[in-house]
Formats: structure tokens, C-alpha cells, sequence
């Protein structure tokens, strides 16, 4: 599908480079990294959710028997009171969803610990990250323009490029979730240098990455930012909304 938006706008906006490649071979695996780009299972959550109940309960849990059942039926009387399946490692009250995912491109935007479960003994490593969707024939060339300007406060532009991602895409501020980090795995692109022609991790410019975070705090305005993040945002935007406006200027012109 062709480009919808105005190509190079972003790069133009990011002093030449929206994505760049990471090269630092003595870090080895680079983990998990604020501001790279990773792929995770990302859930459907406006989608029907499905849940499994019992058919037929047997103490001996390889010969129970489950069914599907949508969970706003609103079973949760019909359930056994205390069902801690080892198979499924569920606790007494814990239950069993079926939803939807898909992997998708993620930008790791911040990282936290927990250890709620298992105080003091168990840390669990999450990062809060921002699903990334590829624009749609469905969508208009004013719909992608309009996520272009920063108007849209639940959506930001991310260009396609290499490195970076194939394909126009919008980060989906609505869709932010904290993912363990092992169900992280790097993004990675085929670099264009002849002489490292291989597979490398991609991450967003500096610049490129307080846009993404500024935008983030328009939508949630108590978020913890850097005071960076905010001052270059509202001049990126304006930088964005400015040269736009030339374009088109110069279009009407023509």
C-alpha cells in the first residue's frame, strides 16, 4: 500500500533520522531497552473475551472437561467455588481467558518491578510499551495527516524506513501495557551497510523518542516525563504543524 502520509516529514523533523541501528557488540544480547523496538503478543481487548468453565470436573485433572462460554454471560455463580487446576497453574479463584493477540512491533517506553506475588523473595522485570498497528486501506490520507499533525491524542505517527519499521504505523496510546520482559523479543531489521549486512536491533533517535513520550503526556498528563520530553514536544509539534502547512502551501501554488 502506498505511503499516506508526507514522506520524510518525521526524519525531517529529527535532525535527518527517526530510527537508527544498535551496533554495541560488547553488550551482547541488548535485552530489554527504553526506546528500542521490540515484538510482543499484543490482546485484542475491545474483542469479545472467552473464558473456560467446567463440563465435567474430575479430581484426576487429564480427564476434566472444559467448554467455551463469553464471559459477560456473567457464569461466575455456575463456577466451581475452588478450582486450583495445577495443569493451568490457577489459584482457587484464578480464571482461564481466551482472547485474541498478535504479535506486533512495540516501542518499550519505560520499565518497572514487582514483586506483588511473592513480597520481598520475587522481582518480575515489566516494561510498559507501546503497541505499534499498520494503517489500513480503510484509513484516509487525511486520517493518517491528522496523526501526523499530533492532533489525535490516543494515536502517534511512526514513519516506515530502514532501519525502522516497513510499513506507516501508529502507536496506539489507548493499547499501553506493561509486558514481562520475557515475552519481549528484539525488532530487527537487515542493515543497508554492505560491510555489516546482517540483522540488527533497531531504536528510536533521541529526539524521535521524547516526541513519542511527549505525545504520551498530552494523553496522561500526570505521567512522569523529563521536562526534555515536554519542551522538545511542543516544538516538535509545532516544527511538525509548520512544515506541513509549507507543503501545502506550496502545492496550492503549484
Amino acid at each position: 500500500m502506498p505511503n499516506k502520509g508526507i514522506n520524510g516529514l518525521y526524519e525531517y523533523c529529527c535532525d535527518g533520522k527517526f530510527y537508527d541501528w544498535h551496533f554495541n557488540e560488547d553488550s551482547g544480547e541488548i535485552g530489554s531497552r527504553i526506546g528500542y523496538l521490540y515484538k510482543a503478543p499484543i490482546f485484542y481487548k475491545s474483542d469479545e473475551i472467552f473464558t473456560l468453565t467446567e463440563d465435567s470436573y474430575n479430581i484426576d485433572e487429564e480427564k476434566a472437561t472444559f467448554r467455551i462460554t463469553k464471559f459477560s454471560a456473567g457464569l461466575r455463580g455456575d463456577r466451581l467455588a475452588h478450582r486450583p487446576y495445577k495443569r493451568f497453574n490457577l489459584e482457587s479463584d484464578d480464571d482461564l481467558m481466551l482472547l485474541k493477540c498478535k504479535i506486533r512491533p512495540v516501542l518499550v517506553v519505560k520499565g518497572a518491578r514487582c514483586d506483588w506475588r511473592k513480597p520481598y523473595n520475587y522481582f518480575s522485570n515489566l516494561w510498559l510499551c507501546l503497541p505499534i498497528f499498520s494503517y489500513k486501506d480503510r484509513h484516509s490520507q487525511q486520517y493518517v495527516i491528522n496523526d501526523q499533525k499530533l492532533l489525535v491524542p490516543h494515536r502517534f505517527y511512526f514513519p516506515p524506513g530502514l532501519p525502522g519499521l516497513e510499513e506507516e504505523c501508529a502507536g496506539l496510546l489507548n493499547e499501553l501495557q506493561f509486558i514481562p520482559e520475557q515475552n519481549l523479543s528484539p525488532f530487527k531489521r537487515t542493515c543497508d551497510d554492505r560491510e555489516i549486512s546482517m540483522e540488527r536491533p533497531v531504536r528510536l533517535t533521541r529526539d524521535a523518542f521524547h516526541s513519542v513520550v511527549g505525545h504520551v503526556a498530552q494523553l496522561l498528563p500526570d505521567i512522569e516525563i523529563s521536562g526534555q520530553s515536554r519542551i522538545w514536544y511542543d516544538f516538535f509539534k509545532e516544527l511538525i504543524n509548520e512544515r506541513i502547512s509549507d507543503l501545502m502551501s506550496r502545492e496550492r501554488d503549484h
